[in-house]
């Protein structure tokens, strides 16, 4: 992950197409979910739910996704 990403993905700036570029170099796969929701997910680690209906992701999905990222220690 660059230090860009990073920043990024603290500061909550980051745009769901960045995310999932990000999201798929570190591991995780795409699968369908509900609706305009995507799953991405790694084997080992909970799955990460993002809303597609928008660029901007909420915080409450950034947030879930540093959790797991920490959790996968990728983070």
């Amino acid at each position: 992950m660059s230090r860009d990403e990073l920043e990024k993905l603290l500061n909550n700036t980051i745009k769901r197409g960045e995310l999932e570029t990000l999201l798929l170099r570190l591991g995780f796969r795409k699968k369908a979910g509900k609706g305009s929701h995507l799953k991405w997910i790694k084997k080992g680690l909970p799955p990460i739910v993002i809303a597609t209906h928008s660029k901007e992701v909420k915080p409450y999905q950034l947030k879930q996704v540093i959790q797991v990222l920490r959790i996968g220690g990728l983070l």
